[in-house]
């Protein structure tokens, strides 16, 4: 049986749960104080409302997906500390016995963005980047530069810094922690959900984009269709899965900005390890969902063995 740790109102975790059917254990964790547990060191169980019961004799697979991101109500924040530390425990616990699918809940916090940039520059072009607080260090980048957030925090008064552009470097405050890039003039944005072995690319034209960051400009709506796919060259898939396999992960989202001239010529920007998916298939039709319940099902990690671009 599968642990799903989640959110009770995750759409993605909606949309696996119905296409794994049977054989699936949905813990929310905004929903923590409905469940009855026991964890030991001997053996552990837990059972929701409904009397359904995973164990650790029938357990056979975990997937980590945003739990954190929901928030239980009006608890003690002592209480939600316990009940987080418990969540990472038991996916722990699945981790040293091989069973966990996906990353874990703390692969940023350990790897790092720029730590991750000077791994991908080996397969693909990097934008020039720097962190940097006096602003030290900076003669060679262009004029043409972007801010963004390493931690993707909320801020004191809950806004959160959006890949931004700036004018130059003497525009920023040098007591101020940035993380600078040169801005990459591009006709499409891309991004290549990995599941697996398998790679599924998909591009947005940057033609009706204002901004620098397309996700400021989202339709959350899912209306119209924003991202389409395309057929990855094999060079791309091979250094793909290369930087894949040196970073140890066999999901998640990679995201790149293509040149003017061909979306061949791909700029590595970052992995979002735990990134979303479901939009880029929102109405069905390219087999994401499916590619993902077939992982989940497999026996052991990353055991897709199909290296094909599945576009």
């Amino acid at each position: 049986m599968l642990l799903l740790i989640t959110g009770a109102s995750d759409g993605t975790a909606d949309r696996l749960v119905l296409g794994y059917g049977e054989g699936v254990f949905r813990f929310n964790y905004d929903l923590w104080h409905q469940y009855s547990v026991l964890y030991t060191p001997e053996g552990w169980s837990i059972e929701n409302p409904a009397g359904l019961k995973i164990t650790d004799q029938t357990a056979s697979a975990c997937f980590w997906w945003k739990p954190l991101q929901y928030y239980p109500g009006n608890v003690d924040r002592a209480i939600k500390e316990e009940v987080k530390y418990f969540l990472r425990d038991i996916y722990g616990w699945f981790r040293v016995r091989g069973l966990a699918k996906g990353n874990s809940p703390n692969f940023h916090s350990e790897m790092g963005k720029v730590n991750i940039l000077s791994v991908a520059k080996k397969y693909f072009p990097i934008p020039r980047s720097a962190y940097s607080v006096g602003l030290i260090g900076l003669d060679e980048f262009s004029d043409k530069l972007i801010v963004k957030s390493l931690a993707s925090a909320q801020s004191d008064d809950k806004t959160v810094l959006m890949t931004t552009s700036v004018p130059s470097i003497e525009a920023l405050d040098p007591k101020f922690p940035w993380f600078i890039q040169d801005e990459i003039e591009s006709s499409w944005d891309v991004t290549v959900f990995l599941c697996g072995r398998g790679l599924f690319a998909f591009k947005r034209s940057r033609a009706d984009i204002d901004g620098v960051d397309w996700r400021t400009e989202q339709d959350f709506s899912q209306a119209t269709q924003e991202w389409f796919p395309f057929d990855l060259s094999e060079e791309n898939s091979k250094h793909l899965l290369s930087l894949a396999s040196e970073l140890g992960v066999d999901f998640g989202r990679f995201d790149f900005m293509s040149d003017r001239k061909s979306l061949e010529s791909l700029f590595f920007l970052e992995l979002n390890a735990a990134g979303q998916w479901v939009f880029l298939d929102i109405a069905d039709r390219y087999g994401l969902v499916d590619a993902v319940v077939s992982w989940l099902k497999a026996e052991g990690v990353g055991s897709d063995s199909s290296t094909s671009n599945q576009t």
